[in-house]
């Protein structure tokens, strides 16, 4: 088995095209056809099945397309710590992070590296789960810090859960329902400020209102800026709902409501079968460490 063939294996399975593959692969249809037919030789298996649309998977298909991934993943990451290696003392780790962790975990995170003096670089993504652990399946960063997926996403990667917060409907700190026992009902009739809907909290919101019968929450404002959310709540009399610890030095409520509240897990995915360096190994030794003393998990 050849790498090449597994590249070829890949835009064919990306593609769902021999055309477009060979085209994107800047090679003749033929010499693509060519080349799966002979990977498909030596593991004894078909690989793909026509349609007629174009070729899918097969089950054998579908296994080899996830070690294929993971292959190329970890020679993507080698090739980009070998380029840092020879450009620079210092040392690359990507970590894609959700929003809200980009605020309240973070920077505790780079400052504690900073001090240490630690010859690491970092390169933050900031993003939504399903973005952020398609560009870790791709090899485009090497951790993601993300609500823990309801189940594994392949069999290939780990999900190391590392906290569990608390999301919470807040309002600004004299706002009139943070002087009063508030109920379910008190949200029928309130306006919202809330991320986009892909955004799992949003979600969680949108069932917490199916549930009790009260249709969909009236957002008049849409936003994934959470320092901006953060202000017009402080400002106005929108209810959001967010992670508690975002509220932490601003004036800002956490409304006790029956049922509202959600124990979040956030977990810390990766390729089980990471190339590591040094400066990996530091950066989650970091994190670990300033996750217990944050969070105490």
């Amino acid at each position: 088995m050849e790498l090449r063939q597994l590249q070829h294996f890949l835009a064919a399975a990306e593609h769902g095209s021999l055309r477009r593959a060979a085209d994107a692969a800047g090679i003749s249809q033929p010499a693509l056809t060519k080349c799966i037919r002979r990977l498909e030789a030596t593991l004894g298996v078909a690989l793909f099945e026509r349609h007629p649309r174009g070729i899918r998977l097969t089950a054998p298909g579908e296994a080899l397309s996830q070690h294929a991934q993971s292959l190329a993943a970890e020679l993507k990451l080698t090739a980009e710590t070998m380029r840092e290696m020879r450009a620079s003392a210092r040392r690359l780790v990507r970590l894609g992070t959700g929003p809200s962790m980009a605020v309240a975990l973070l920077p505790a995170v780079t400052v504690r590296l900073l001090a240490k003096g630690a010859e690491v670089q970092l390169r933050i993504r900031s993003g939504l789960n399903d973005s952020l652990l398609a560009a870790l399946q791709a090899g485009e960063i090497d951790f993601a810090i993300t609500t823990m997926p309801a189940r594994p996403l392949s069999g290939l990667l780990t999900h190391e859960r590392l906290f569990t917060d608390q999301v919470v409907v807040f309002a600004r700190s004299d706002h009139p329902l943070a002087a009063r026992t508030v109920y379910p009902r008190d949200l029928r009739a309130a306006r919202w400020i809330l991320p986009s809907r892909n955004v799992l909290t949003r979600a969680r919101l949108d069932e917490f209102y199916a549930e009790r019968g009260f249709g969909a929450p009236d957002i008049w404002i849409e936003t994934d800026s959470f320092p901006y959310l953060l202000k017009v709540v402080a400002q106005t009399d929108l209810l959001s709902y967010l992670p508690d610890r975002l509220l932490a030095g601003r004036p800002l409520a956490a409304l006790d409501i029956a049922g509202a509240a959600w124990k979040r897990p956030v977990s810390l995915s990766y390729w089980h079968r990471r190339t590591e360096t040094p400066a990996s190994r530091l950066v989650l030794s970091v994190l670990r460490e300033v996750t217990r003393e944050i969070y105490g998990d």
